[in-house]
């Protein structure tokens, strides 16, 4: 049911900020910040062993007329030492690799960004001169002009596809985020009762789900601040995605969560952390290479929305992008 519904959702969203160009997928936020991801070619389920497209590719672009790229490469095996990038044989850039990736940042970055419209394939070579990632560059043209268009960049000198003669001062300057005033955690959670759980569940419509299971998920509790408790009541689950539903505690009464962008309070794979973040992520499919996923914090009222991600092709990324974004200030 939960895959179903995230199917139904991402048919939905196709006219929202995530767009699909070839094998690279793109997205903007609400403040023109940018990323597109690269995909596996074409309808691959998998792609073939060692033929190298098993691995990742961002590019970023930050909003602004002084907006610059950084881009990112996940080899499906973990790199080492220094990494040159080549478009169709080509090298452009060169980086050493930290962790699980490498990343070129400023003016190499921005090399590798210009080479992409013409190029077919990017590769990625260790020092040892042997290929650890392979990228398919088609469609890679078509979202960097999507940026282009939504950071106000075409017919600038600043764009990467639609150039034109315009100075970088006519690109729209980045707009600030929404500023969230947030109440940090404190306290002690409340408890609820066997009988209070069975009352939520009934509101929720959750009673029933588990009769006959030999174990039931726990309610989990959070405090909020202020002397009020958030508690998670489970409501089901799938393979991979489990659900609950958001209940606020406070002097004896209980109410379901409000959120501000229109959430009921069904969350999926819910999670509250000491920091006062409520995030939920849906996963489309097992590997998380698609779904969505929100993070919130407590205003004292209800939960506001501070970023949101998507991916709705399933085709290798576990690079969600970004489609909102809003800073939290805690008190």
């Amino acid at each position: 049911m939960l895959l179903l519904a995230f199917l139904l959702s991402a048919q939905a969203t196709q006219d929202g900020p995530e767009k699909l160009y070839g094998d690279w997928a793109v997205a903007c936020d609400n403040l023109h910040g940018c990323e597109m991801t690269s995909l596996w070619p074409g309808d691959q389920a998998v792609p073939a062993e060692g033929s190298g497209y098993d691995a990742s590719m961002s590019v970023v672009r930050a909003a602004g007329p002084d907006g610059g790229f950084t881009v990112t490469i996940w080899p499906a095996d973990k790199p080492s030492g220094k990494a040159t990038l080549r478009i169709d044989d080509i090298a452009i850039a060169t980086a050493m690799a930290g962790g699980e990736s490498v990343t070129f940042r400023g003016a190499d970055a921005a090399k590798i960004a210009a080479a992409m419209p013409n190029g077919k394939e990017a590769t990625l070579v260790d020092g040892a001169g042997q290929r650890v990632a392979r990228i398919s560059l088609a469609g890679s043209s078509a979202a960097l002009r999507h940026i282009d268009a939504d950071q106000g960049r075409a017919g600038t000198v600043t764009a990467a596809v639609a150039k034109g003669s315009k100075p970088a001062g006519a690109v729209p300057a980045a707009p600030a985020p929404a500023r969230i005033a947030a109440l940090r955690p404190s306290g002690t959670p409340a408890k609820v009762s066997g009988a209070l759980r069975a009352s939520l569940e009934k509101q929720s419509d959750c009673d029933g789900l588990y009769d006959g299971a030999e174990t039931v998920p726990e309610v989990t509790t959070y405090a909020l601040g202020g002397g009020k408790t958030l508690a998670l009541i489970p409501c089901g689950a799938g393979a991979y995605n489990y659900s609950s539903v958001a209940f606020v505690l406070a002097g004896g009464k209980v109410v379901r969560a409000a959120f501000d962008d229109g959430n009921d309070g069904m969350l999926v794979n819910a999670g509250f952390d000491k920091e006062g973040v409520l995030a939920t992520f849906n996963k489309g499919r097992g590997v998380g290479d698609c779904g969505q996923s929100q993070a919130y914090v407590w205003d004292g009222a209800r939960f506001r929305r501070t970023e949101e991600r998507a991916m709705n092709e399933c085709r290798g990324s576990t690079n969600w992008l970004a489609t909102y974004r809003a800073t939290a200030v805690f008190r």
